[in-house]
């Protein structure tokens, strides 16, 4: 059975898009192949989803709550005795990943979740510190993310949006698989729920739901902002924001200073088993998020009968379509757009009810069986016989040489700004 190395910049207990991807798929494919998954030690858990687990060290650092995972000879190690490498993120761990799995001539695919330029953008909030032009911003990043790209044997995507991205950045069409996201239809369903006795909610209220975590790249604070307008227009609304994080704070104090005595219930991090409970408690789902693939809470909530407000997205090969399935923002960060959208939906039953309808017959049609077998049909393309040398192994040890004394230098900075109370 051949060896498949996955590596992903993020792990349990950690709850995100790509957590959740590997916790579906991992089990799956170690049917087809033996998987050593490599993941920053963000607990000690050597135990997910059937795989031999590499944990590696972290930098004692958080940037958008994760703090930075190491480059080691772990990953070395794990790369050198795969035949081929699945890469999930382009953060430090999968950078490295595909450097040194072309160092080693082992093929690489990666699986295209976000929008990197957009992310950094709006977790770091560049956008607003006007520090250096977008332009400038978005022209670096996608720099140094086509540099990697052009080493990549082949490219994830689960939505057309994703496609044109890599299109864009000189990706050929060959090299591009679109493998649409699944959800288990099973466990999300309408449930009886009884999260609105818990906090307080009246059977008769309407409900308004965000889950996910609570960080800028999530465009959180629009819907925020939009809380007083959609207020004015619909009685006895309820906001549930579900999920925790970095600006989950912050977000607290933005929703008392903008809408006083509006009801807003932040409930914190959610077990993923509990999430059926929150979308069947909700009337309306509302994910803004500027720059995911394709929203595996989306298509929880929409397999849950929730009436989704979403992102615009292409509808060519997309799972959404304005008006039928759900309702587009145009501008995801306008607040006065998102909430005529979702006050539109809390006044018109008959739309909120064929839009949550049609959303759950969308959602029969997508199945994790049919995304793994889309996995498993483009690594087949890539497979090849494992390969080593010695030039190889020296080029190897010269790369990791050069990631040891990048990081020594950057943790002798960090060391020193301490020292100096910066």
């Amino acid at each position: 059975m051949k060896r498949l190395c996955v590596v992903a910049d993020t792990y349990p207990p950690k709850k995100d898009g790509v957590v959740t991807f590997l916790r579906h798929v991992l089990p799956e494919l170690s049917r087809h192949y033996r998987i050593t998954l490599v993941a920053p030690r963000f607990s000690r858990s050597r135990s997910f989803g059937g795989a031999e687990v590499v944990l590696s060290s972290c930098i004692p650092l958080e940037l958008a709550s994760y703090a930075p995972a190491i480059p080691s000879a772990r990953l070395a190690r794990a790369i050198r005795r795969c035949d081929m490498v699945l890469v999930n993120d382009l953060a430090p761990l999968g950078s490295a990943a595909i450097t040194l799995a072309k160092a080693m001539h082992k093929p690489v695919a990666v699986f295209c979740h976000h929008d990197e330029a957009t992310m950094l953008e709006k977790a770091f909030r560049l956008d607003q510190r006007r520090l250096v032009p977008e332009k400038r911003i978005r022209r670096v990043v996608n720099s140094v993310v086509r540099s990697h790209y052009r080493r990549a044997d082949l490219f994830f995507v689960a939505t057309s949006r994703f496609r044109d991205k890599l299109l864009s950045l000189g990706v050929p069409e060959s090299k591009v698989v679109f493998a649409p996201f699944g959800v288990d239809t099973a466990m999300f369903r309408r449930v009886r729920s009884t999260l609105r006795r818990r906090l307080g909610i009246p059977e008769d209220a309407k409900v308004v739901l965000y889950l996910g975590r609570m960080s800028h790249e999530k465009n959180v604070e629009t819907l925020i902002r939009a809380i007083p307008l959609i207020s004015s227009r619909a009685e006895d609304v309820h906001f549930i924001f579900a999920g925790g994080g970095a600006a989950l704070e912050e977000y607290r104090r933005l929703a008392q200073k903008l809408c006083g005595g509006a009801r807003v219930h932040f409930t914190g991090w959610v077990e993923w088993e509990q999430t059926p409970e929150y979308y069947s408690a909700a009337d309306v789902f509302v994910h803004p998020s500027l720059h995911e693939s394709q929203s595996m809470s989306v298509m929880e909530a929409m397999a849950c009968e929730c009436a989704v407000v979403v992102s615009r997205d292409s509808e060519a090969g997309s799972y959404l379509r304005d008006g039928y399935n759900c309702l587009f923002l145009s501008n995801p960060s306008s607040p006065e757009e998102l909430g005529e959208k979702v006050a539109e939906l809390l006044e018109n039953h008959a739309l909120r009810r064929t839009l949550s309808r049609r959303a759950r017959e969308t959602m029969l049609r997508y199945s994790w069986e049919a995304h793994v077998s889309a996995l498993l049909e483009g690594l087949g393309r890539i497979e090849s016989p494992h390969q080593s040398g010695r030039r190889a192994r020296s080029r190897v040890r010269q790369l990791l040489l050069n990631r040891y004394i990048t990081i020594t230098l950057l943790l002798l900075l960090i060391a020193g700004k301490g020292k100096m109370g910066l």
